[in-house]
């Protein structure tokens, strides 16, 4: 139909809709020339939305529109949960792991802290302190990123809290993984047959935020250093992982029904149904001669799980968790404004 202006499809129309009235601002990971088309549209948000512009989409078209729909109390935010989880697609999942990573942090939860129990040598205090305050700081992106999605702030608050309790670890190591991928070096054969991936020396734990595999070593942590590295970022590099499909894998990790106790467990397995759903209709259209892509992406999170509970083991052991009971952290965030 005709949207803004143009003829357009629903999702193009819905993307520039988002990205005027949250005034959303992207950015390029190649040269500002990606080929968007009906396959490719989900590639680069830059490229995609400086099309809908050159194809004649009007921003004050979409501001018009709004001032005619003010006039109506309910918000689509507010409609049942059934609509919700008619609303899941890969742009909104794309959308709340774009925007939660804008966050500044600056209201973080003091969840990882160096106490005066902690064991660690007094020569690493330092930058262990400094790892600490930017994992606290990804842990208030994370809720930030389960507010955004659909259908989470409908579940009963309880619920919203073990879902981040059980899942920001598991989160938190995926995208430690995906934002690695750029530090992993690939090597061609001479003859161009084969690319083989060198052993990871770099693990990105957040933006400008390195670690070299020797200081792992020296601080104990090569084992999960080598296990996040090899089981996760190699199998990333590997496949290409999209931003987006990081946030389905996330997305997935959240709404786990299997936690006991939920209150909402039928409501959170359709989420997870639908998000799984979401995900195959991605790698069919996105890359459609890659036929497995849809189960070697889903094959990561075993692994992640695995992975994670060390890592918990680890940080327990060594004395760098809070006190305090992390629900009440999750509390305390989930109450700040967006």
């Amino acid at each position: 139909g005709k949207h803004y202006g143009v003829y357009s499809c629903e999702g193009c129309k819905g993307f520039f809709k988002r990205t005027v009235r949250k005034d959303l601002s992207y950015a390029c990971r190649e040269d500002k020339n990606c080929t968007i088309d009906k396959r490719q549209r989900n590639r680069c948000q830059y490229c995609r939305y400086q099309k809908c512009l050159a194809c004649g989409m009007k921003r004050e078209a979409v501001q018009e529109e709004r001032q005619r729909s003010s006039k109506f109390s309910i918000k689509s935010e507010e409609i049942n949960s059934t609509s919700s989880v008619r609303d899941v697609t890969i742009e909104r999942i794309h959308e709340a792991e774009q925007l939660s990573e804008q966050k500044s942090g600056d209201n973080a939860i003091p969840y990882l802290r160096v106490g005066s129990n902690s064991m660690i040598p007094p020569e690493y205090k330092g930058a262990v302190s400094h790892l600490c305050q930017m994992v606290n700081k990804q842990i208030f992106q994370l809720i930030d990123f389960a507010r955004r999605m659909p259908n989470f702030t409908n579940l009963h608050r309880d619920d919203q809290v073990m879902l981040l309790r059980c899942g920001w670890n598991e989160m938190l190591i995926a995208a430690v993984a995906w934002r690695s991928m750029e530090y992993i070096e690939t090597e061609r054969s001479p003859d161009g047959s084969r690319v083989t991936i060198r052993q990871p020396q770099l693990m990105c734990l957040g933006p400008n935020f390195t670690l070299h595999r020797n200081s792992a070593q020296q601080a104990g942590v090569d084992t999960l250093f080598d296990r996040i590295l090899c089981e996760l970022g190699i199998k990333m590099k590997r496949l290409d992982v999209t931003r987006a499909e990081l946030g389905v894998l996330k997305a997935i990790i959240l709404f786990n029904p299997d936690i006991r106790g939920l209150k909402c467990q039928k409501e959170i397995d359709h989420m997870r149904e639908k998000i799984y759903g979401c995900l195959d209709e991605y790698c069919k259209q996105q890359h459609p001669s890659e036929d497995g892509r849809f189960a070697q992406l889903l094959l990561r999170l075993p692994a992640l799980r695995s992975i994670s509970l060390k890592c918990l083991d680890h940080l327990n052991f060594i004395r760098l968790l809070s006190d305090k009971h992390l629900d009440n952290f999750i509390i305390e965030m989930l109450d700040t404004p967006m």
